[in-house]
């Protein structure tokens, strides 16, 4: 820090670089959880953690729990004894207001070596300027910084593994432990340690016990979902907002209201899987069909039974589509939801229990990025230019299906005329909107339940066998699938009445939507015939 910024009010933000890559950065979930649990609240934990190590310091005097107060009022300069107030956390950043700038300075030095010693590989960007009471101001020069701080400063990582070292073969890191019957980098380590510290189960068959029957049914999904525009968002809303009080008042509901916003939608998420589709998808109740790996604000990541997926995921979207970013005095309750209403896209990837995890979720974040490009078009917004909530999803039969779009490009066009067979994102229709939004009408094309529909009428009119064959059939090309449907109808098998645009994406979800009972009987008899 600057010498002359020393005894002066200063405002310091705090970054962790390269969390999702740490996380992921494995194929063992009790690595995953464990990383997951221990970069959640890194930057309180340091904070917390230092002022019980100096005993010194009077702990009434820095004002950790910025939630606790909303309204928030000018503490650090009301009152003479307080040294440092967490304005508010969001979007993974921190900013803290610093009385001192002496007292900053060893803020900053004890967090970077917190961060380093509890994760072995992460690094803390700290950015530091000089508070001049304007908020518009002060944020506009901490990004500035920040951005120049990242620009600058060098990804320095652990020592690899030497030639004649034993190494990790995700990390490359060297082996130093042996821990649970397993040589170990100091890293994945320290994940291990993290999960056992919290959870007492046996990660390594959490897997194993959430798929349907080991042996027969074994694929899973993880799922990775993320808010539409927040940023953009979040600029508007602060525009003109120069009044420190104001200012920090409105980001610290907005930080909130996205973090519980997309909290309760997963909860209620949890709580449909729990109530409905446990039961119709696993008697025994073995263990839980899902398991939450990131949630944090916006950025939502877990793993659930695949037959569980696409139900879950619509519920999810649409509940989040109930909850508001912020609301604005003198705007009615629909104008508030039309204006500060959240979506957000889903990326879905269906594995095997023994796929690669980490290739797996990659394939997640490429299908959560595809959606988000249907989402931003412009043929794809409402009147008033608001995105919508859309999700896709991918089979991951090869780890090369990470680069989506070129192994779309590849496997998923017709030998006929090349075109792609595919009408995935889909659509997740919003019921708020209806009579104050035409989203749900200029998203019909693509809307979810149409695919749910085609599904439904595959599974009860065409046997798997017969079903597999005409999504072969699909590839090839349209000519292929007319002639395919000549041989279906001799043997007086009804096909769907949706277009046939549809109909290899229903093909290929056959086995990951719910059969009614009935609906499986009728496709069994069908199949003995």
């Amino acid at each position: 820090m600057k010498e002359e910024r020393l005894n002066k009010s200063v405002l310091a933000m705090y970054d962790v670089r390269g969390i999702q890559d740490y996380i992921f950065r494995t194929n063992y979930v009790k690595e995953i959880i464990g990383a997951s649990a221990m970069v959640e609240n890194i930057i309180l934990d340091g904070m917390k953690a230092m002022l019980a190590e100096k005993r010194e310091w009077n702990k009434d005097c820095f004002l950790l729990d910025w939630e606790a107060e909303l309204k928030y009022e000018e503490t650090i300069f009301g009152n003479a004894e307080v040294q440092m107030q967490v304005l508010f956390i969001g979007g993974g950043n921190a900013y803290v207001l610093f009385k001192n700038g002496s007292v900053c300075k060893e803020v900053n030095r004890y967090l970077s070596k917190y961060v380093l010693e509890q994760t072995y590989s992460l690094q803390l960007a700290v950015a530091v300027v000089e508070y001049t009471g304007s908020y518009q101001q002060d944020y506009l020069n901490i990004n500035e910084e920040m951005w120049k701080v990242k620009a600058r400063m060098p990804k320095s990582m652990p020592l690899g593994a030497q030639p004649f070292m034993a190494a990790d073969t995700a990390t490359g890191y060297p082996l130093t432990k042996y821990h649970d019957g397993r040589y170990l980098s100091t890293e994945s380590y320290r994940k291990r340690k993290k999960y056992e510290e919290i959870f007492h189960e046996d990660a390594e068959k959490i897997l194993d016990n959430m798929v349907t029957e080991k042996g027969d049914s074994s694929m899973l999904a993880v799922v990775h979902i993320d808010g539409n525009n927040m940023g953009k968002r979040i600029k508007e809303i602060m525009e003109g907002k120069d009044d420190y009080l104001e200012a920090v008042r409105a980001m610290r509901t907005i930080s909130v209201n996205i973090r519980e916003g997309f909290q309760a939608a997963f909860w209620k998420m949890a709580e449909y899987i729990d109530q409905k589709l446990s039961d119709r998808i696993r008697a025994d109740r073995k263990g839980k069909l899902y398991r939450k790996l990131i949630l944090a604000g916006d950025d939502v990541t877990f793993i659930c039974n695949a037959l569980a997926a696409m139900d879950a995921v619509s519920v999810f979207l649409k509940s989040v589509g109930k909850r508001r970013m912020y609301e604005e005095a003198g705007l009615t309750e629909e104008e508030n939801q039309k204006k500060y209403g959240f979506s957000a896209c889903a990326g879905i990837a269906f594995f095997n229990s023994h796929f690669p995890f980490c290739d797996a979720y990659e394939v997640a974040e490429a299908c959560c990025s595809n959606a988000k490009k249907r989402a931003k078009l412009d043929s794809s917004r409402d009147a008033a230019g608001n995105t919508g909530s859309f999700l896709d999803y991918q089979l991951c039969t090869h780890i090369s299906a990470a680069d989506l779009g070129a192994y779309r490009d590849k496997h998923y066009v017709s030998a006929e005329d090349g075109t792609s067979i595919l009408m995935r994102p889909y659509y997740v229709k919003n019921p708020v909107l209806d009579g104050f939004s035409d989203m749900n009408r200029v998203n019909e094309t693509y809307d979810l339940e149409i695919l749910r529909r085609t599904v439904e009428s595959f599974q009860k009119n065409m046997p798997r066998s017969h079903a597999k064959k005409m999504r072969d059939h699909c590839v090839i090309g349209k000519q292929a699938v007319e002639e395919y449907l000549t041989f279906v109808k001799s043997r007086k098998m009804p096909v769907p009445e949706a277009n046939q645009a549809y109909w290899y994406d229903a093909l290929e979800m056959m086995d990951f939507f719910l059969k009614d009972e009935e609906v499986q009987d009728e496709t069994e008899d069908n199949a003995a015939e």
